[in-house]
């Protein structure tokens, strides 16, 4: 389930629907071209709920989409780099909330409930994407943009039209829910209470050195331990690797569309002043005034939020002018110096203040800088579709090959070779150059070292959709080296291993007085082990301390008056707690201003939840699985379940 079922068209969902099927139109293919010929409406169908359908198109467009939202968010430049399970969960997440989606409509059109034509033509007249330079609806580029688009101006309508019932039924719900005094009390002693405890660390280095080993012990050790005194088996290969990556380096994009598609997104390449505003409108003028003086004196927007409860809060990343809803807020705030606290205001809305958090210059760029990223993001986008077309040609070129010398360069595949060892490394000790990223490589290196020497090649499936084929001609075997060779090696693992050994045993001697004479101070004292002891130390959840972190959920799970001990590297910990006590009132205080409004959303997020998981066990939805997976792995979501 999505975080915010209210938000279902929120964050310019429906805008970034809109610009992807007119990028697809300016590339020259669409998802139709892979899952178009199915077959008919019932085999094309995702998920049936009721007498609604959810299309393979409508899911491929809606993860393309927002796999860069994805990728921007946790600072990858290409939605490839994300990992497999940031993928699978924004796939999943579309799919939810393309199910929700299609429920509500249900649930609206079941009820009688019916948009206005007036409603659609101003939402669709608003719309950035049909505005002409003078910043206003354009009808001959709104037709112009529907051709591009392959789209019907019916069809348009009809996604406007949805979106308004749906921000309509879902938007508001659970908005009155408040965060019970009860609940946040119990989360903040949780996070704040402090885990009061002595604690006495141990550490291998600090022991005295053992008496010299006999040459009996060294070659026990070194009996006992070979793996420690091998050399290294490095494996030859001969590797061929088809991905995204390399199909779309093979693939050639005219200039004339690249001009084409440099023109349509004039707005992108030719960007005005833009401004990050931070805003709240409110009824009463009063309490407009109240909030303005509390954010003057330094409170954080987050705070600020939590205190305007009764405001609409609201935030313009990166906002051009005309973006602005209100034409008196716009005038204001693109007149506004940075960080300083502007209202309150009267507009049309009501009563607002804001403050412009950054100004971006308006900037520039002709076509021949963009050209070369426009490249990039076009091939890019092609290559995870063509990547799947091309496959059955890799297989069966794979398959005809017995030394992987003769696959088709038009393919794209990439091929490399040369020695490496388990670790990836080559014999000068630098990283192999594989192909592909870490997830591929590793991939690849696990295959190298389970593949028999000389078995004919295969096509493994790699991840992100990807393929690879892999012939181990020649090993190196690892061996034993001789004992002679690697003895002063012996010599320190064995005396590190009996300090090691040392350390455990009086951490172990301090643990057992410890729980006979309950605690550790008393287990120390008079030994010289009490210089080490720290007594007194508060830890919490929110509280950070010079400790490992593997040693907290000890701490936290110990019980007061017990002790406990634990092996952290080459030091060993005995801690007793003993005592609870609360965390001090400003820290108490700072979470709970940053803890409320976070459980407050989550709660007014509940009410939809529980919404749609209704209408879920009323409408149940009926999935294809098999083409839900084929259009997730195609779109990039990869790895589906």
């Amino acid at each position: 389930m999505i975080s915010a079922l209210r938000h279902v068209f929120v964050d310019s969902w429906l805008g970034r629907i809109l610009a992807l099927l007119i990028f697809f139109a300016f590339i020259g293919w669409g998802v139709g071209d892979i899952f178009g010929n199915l077959g008919g409406s019932d085999a094309n169908t995702v998920v049936k709920i009721g007498d609604r359908r959810i299309t393979a198109e409508d899911l491929d467009r809606g993860i393309r989409s927002e796999l860069p939202q994805v990728a921007k968010q946790m600072g990858v430049t290409d939605p490839s780099q994300l990992p497999p399970s940031a993928r699978r969960q924004a796939a999943q997440a579309v799919l939810q909330r393309l199910v929700s989606q299609s429920e509500i409509l249900a649930l609206a059109t079941r009820n009688g409930m019916q948009v206005p034509d007036s409603l659609v033509r101003e939402e669709v007249f608003a719309l950035p994407y049909f505005h002409g330079t003078d910043g206003k609806f354009d009808r001959k580029l709104f037709d112009q943009r529907m051709a591009q688009a392959g789209m019907s101006e019916k069809q348009l309508l009809q996604m406007v039209r949805d979106d308004i019932t749906v921000r309509s039924l879902i938007e508001g719900l659970g908005d009155t829910m408040q965060v019970p005094s009860s609940l946040l009390q119990r989360l903040l002693d949780y996070d704040a209470q402090e885990h009061v405890l002595d604690i006495v660390r141990v550490n291998a280095g600090t022991m005295t050195p053992p008496a010299a080993p006999t040459e009996g012990q060294l070659h026990r050790y070194y009996d006992n331990h070979p793996w420690n005194y091998r050399t290294t088996e490095f494996r030859h290969a001969k590797i061929v690797e088809l991905s995204a990556e390399g199909v779309a380096k093979s693939i050639v994009i005219p200039e004339a569309d690249l001009k084409r598609f440099y023109e349509f997104q004039s707005q992108r390449y030719h960007v005005p002043e833009t401004r990050s505003l931070e805003v709240l409108t409110f009824q009463d003028q009063a309490a407009a005034n109240k909030i303005a003086e509390s954010w003057k004196g330094g409170a954080s927007w987050e705070v600020i939020q939590a205190q305007a409860s009764n405001a609409a809060a609201v935030s313009f990343p990166d906002t051009r002018a005309s973006d602005v809803p209100s034409p008196e807020l716009a005038k204001a705030a693109f007149a506004a110096p940075v960080n300083a606290i502007q209202g309150p205001l009267k507009t049309e809305t009501g009563w607002v203040v804001f403050r412009v958090k950054d100004i971006k210059p308006p900037h520039n760029v002709d076509f021949d800088h963009a050209k070369d990223d426009l490249r990039d993001e076009i091939t890019r986008a092609q290559a995870p579709q063509l990547l799947q077309s091309r496959l059955p040609r890799f297989q069966d070129a794979v398959a005809g090959s017995t030394d992987l010398e003769h696959i088709p360069t038009d393919l794209g595949a990439i091929p490399a070779q040369g020695s490496l060892d388990a670790q990836g490394m080559t014999k000068d000790g630098e990283p192999a150059p594989l192909p592909g990223d870490p997830e591929l490589r590793q991939a690849i290196i696990a295959r190298i070292f389970s593949q028999a020497e000389g078995v004919k090649p295969s096509v493994v499936n790699g991840p992100k959709g990807g393929a690879f084929a892999v012939l181990v001609d020649h090993i190196e075997p690892g061996a034993l080296k001789p004992f002679d060779s690697v003895r002063d090696q012996v010599v320190h693992d064995w005396t590190e291993a009996q300090r090691r050994h040392a350390a455990d045993e009086r951490a172990t001697a301090i643990f057992d007085k410890a729980k006979q004479q309950g605690g550790v101070a008393k287990a120390v004292a008079g030994t010289t082990d009490a210089s080490s002891m720290q007594g007194g130390m508060a830890v919490s959840r929110i509280k950070p301390v010079p400790l490992p972190q593997p040693l907290l959920p000890l701490i936290f799970g110990t019980p007061v008056g017990q002790s406990a001990m634990l092996n952290v590297n080459d030091d060993y910990f005995v801690v007793t707690v003993t005592g609870l006590r609360d965390g001090d009132p400003a820290t108490m205080k700072e979470l709970s201003s940053r803890l409320r409004p976070q459980l407050e959303e989550s709660l007014r997020g509940d009410i939809p939840t529980t919404v749609v998981h209704s209408l879920e066990d009323k409408l149940k939805p009926v999935p294809n699985v098999q083409l839900m997976q084929r259009v997730i792995d195609a779109s990039g979501g990869g790895e589906s379940q």
